[in-house]
């Protein structure tokens, strides 16, 4: 991505670590979103633990590029598409940590569900997984590249997923409504592929900061992209 074009050095090497923070923690994010998931396919709790303890990495990482960003701000004062990374980076950052917490809660319901006995309905989570997994890891390489038509792709890619959750949901709710012992097991299901769905939504977020840093259009709310 271009940093325009911007005559201080000292600036330019400030933004290049800037953005690669604001990478860092998009990884780190989705690799508690992973080994959350991986904890309950594969009845782990060491790895449901694992994401509970490194979530406070992403928390104080949050903290570090936001002072970071007002750091950039107030000492080079950039404009146009330097000051749009700038805040865009700061926006997507705080989405970062949401999804990291959405994967907490996730680590911690599948803690629950290990230890009761396996359910064949935690199938469904897996193609809600595999599709906002897919959603994240474009939205973070089109922040990392500057590529639009890849956040375009990811804002395209959300209306399956919520046909995934939609379908998920209907058949967990009829074993809520059956007479099964295990209510709360299917419970926590519902939670998990909730959760998954919204870390769906904060990809599409991602995305839209990444045409709004790309092209200053806010596509947000209904905007249109564009061409």
């Amino acid at each position: 991505m271009h940093t325009g074009g911007h005559i201080l050095t000292d600036f330019n090497l400030a933004l290049k670590s800037f953005k690669e923070k604001t990478v860092h923690i998009g990884c780190l994010a989705q690799q508690n979103l992973e080994n959350a998931l991986q904890g309950l396919f594969e009845r782990n709790g060491e790895l449901c633990n694992k994401v509970i303890a490194e979530d406070e990495d992403v928390d104080q990482l949050e903290i570090a590029i936001d002072e970071d960003g007002i750091m950039l701000m107030s000492k080079y004062r950039p404009f146009a598409s330097d000051l749009r990374i700038v805040v865009a980076s700061m926006k997507i950052t705080n989405v970062i940590e949401r999804i990291s917490d959405h994967a907490v809660s996730i680590a911690k319901r599948s803690r629950k569900l290990i230890r009761t006995p396996e359910l064949p309905e935690v199938s469904l989570i897996e193609p809600i997984f595999q599709h906002a997994n897919t959603m994240l890891t474009d939205a973070l390489n089109a922040y990392s590249d500057g590529n639009q038509e890849l956040a375009i792709k990811v804002i395209n890619a959300d209306p399956e997923l919520n046909k995934l959750h939609k379908k998920a949901t209907k058949q967990l709710t009829k074993c809520l409504e059956g007479e099964a012992e295990e209510h709360k097991a299917y419970l926590h299901l519902v939670f998990i592929s909730r959760w998954l769905e919204r870390v769906g939504d904060l990809a599409v977020n991602i995305a839209e900061d990444v045409v709004y840093m790309e092209t200053a259009t806010d596509i947000r709310h209904g905007g249109e992209l564009p061409e």
